[in-house]
C-alpha cells in the first residue's frame, strides 16, 4: 500500500522512459505544467539535454535516481514495446518488460511514489472489440502477456497504482514517429500503392492528448485502470484512406485492402483491440481528437 503520497502540486514527476515518442512529449507538457526543476526523466539509449541515465535491466533504480521519496508519481514508460522482437526474443524482452519493471515497482513503493503504469491494448484477445476497463484480459502476443502480468503485479503489490491501457499513439507532426506520419512520408514520397489491413481496429489515439490525460488523472489522485483512447475505432484502411482525403491525394494512390495476415509478424494479431475511453472522459473531462481533425492539422503543419 502506498501512503503519504504527495500532491502533484508538491511533489516531482518521474518519467522512466522519457526518450520514447510518448516520453518526450510527457516531458515537454510536464515542465510547462509544473516546471523544468519538477520534473526528471531517464534515458537508456536516446540522451537528452538533462536526463538521468538509466538501464533498468542492471541498476537499481535508487542508483540512478537518488531521493525517490520527493516524488509524488513515476510513469513507468519504458519498454520493448515491438511485439514482434518481444516474440523472437522472449527471455531477453522479459528482463526488461517483466523483471526490471517489477523491481522499479517494489523500489517505488517503498518510497510512497504512485506507479504510473503504461500498459497496452493487447492485453485483450481482440475477439470483440469496444473493451471496457473490467472486461477480462486475455492476450494472445507476448507482449500483451508481459503486460498484463505486471498489471497483475500491481494489483497484488500497489493497489494505489494507476495503469494506462494506451491504444496506437500517432502524432500530427510530419516529421515526427506514428503510424500517421509514417504514410504521410510515404505519400510524398511518391508511393503509388500502399498496403492496408481493413480487418485490424484499435482506437487510435493521438499523443499530445495521451500527455494530457496523464497528468489531469495524477492531478486528480486517480487510481486503477483507464483506458487511454481515441474517440472511435478505425481500421488501419480507415486510418490511411482518412489521411489521404485530409491529403486531397485520394485516387492518386492506390489502397491495396488486404488482412493483418498478410503482413509477415512473429505471432497472429488480434483483430480488434479498440477500446472505450468514457471513464478516462469522465474522470478528466478531456475531448479526445479525432483522427480526421489530427490528419488536418498534420497536412497544415507540412504545407
Amino acid at each position: 500500500m502506498i501512503t503519504g503520497l504527495l500532491p502533484l502540486s508538491e511533489g516531482k514527476i518521474l518519467v522512466l522512459g522519457g526518450s520514447g515518442f510518448i516520453g518526450r512529449y510527457l516531458r515537454a507538457r510536464l515542465a510547462g505544467h509544473m516546471g523544468e526543476g519538477q520534473v526528471v526523466a531517464t534515458y537508456n539509449g536516446a540522451p537528452f539535454p538533462g536526463g538521468l541515465k538509466f538501464d533498468a535491466r542492471a541498476e537499481d533504480l535508487r542508483q540512478a535516481v537518488p531521493g525517490l521519496e520527493a516524488f509524488s508519481h513515476a510513469v513507468i514508460l519504458l519498454a520493448n514495446a515491438h511485439p514482434d522482437d518481444c516474440a523472437r526474443n522472449p527471455e531477453a524482452s522479459r528482463v526488461l518488460n517483466v523483471t526490471a519493471v517489477k523491481a522499479i515497482i517494489d523500489r517505488l513503493t517503498e518510497s510512497g511514489v504512485c506507479p504510473v503504469f503504461a500498459s497496452t491494448e493487447v492485453v485483450f484477445d481482440g475477439q470483440k472489440g469496444g473493451y471496457v476497463e473490467n472486461d477480462p484480459v486475455n492476450p494472445i502476443l507476448l507482449y500483451g502477456k508481459q503486460k498484463a502480468e505486471i498489471e497483475a503485479y500491481l494489483e497484488n503489490h500497489a493497489p494505489d497504482a494507476l495503469i494506462l491501457r494506451i491504444a496506437n499513439v500517432y502524432g500530427s507532426d510530419p516529421a515526427g514517429s506514428g503510424v500517421v506520419a509514417g504514410w504521410h512520408k510515404t505519400v510524398t514520397g511518391g508511393a503509388e500503392t500502399v498496403k492496408c489491413a481493413h480487418d485490424y481496429i484499435a482506437s487510435p489515439v493521438h499523443v499530445e492528448d495521451v500527455a494530457e490525460v496523464v497528468i489531469r488523472l495524477m492531478e486528480g489522485g486517480r487510481r486503477g485502470i483507464y483506458h487511454v483512447a481515441g474517440p472511435q475505432p478505425l481500421s488501419r484502411q480507415d486510418m490511411f484512406e482518412t489521411l489521404l482525403e485530409e491529403m486531397r491525394r485520394t485516387g492518386s494512390v492506390e489502397v491495396v485492402s488486404c488482412s493483418i495476415d498478410d503482413f509477415p509478424t512473429g505471432e497472429k494479431r488480434p483483430r480488434d483491440v479498440s477500446m472505450r475511453p468514457d471513464k478516462l472522459m469522465a474522470a478528466t473531462g478531456m475531448e479526445m481528437r479525432t483522427l480526421r481533425s489530427a490528419c488536418s492539422d498534420l497536412v497544415a503543419a507540412a504545407a
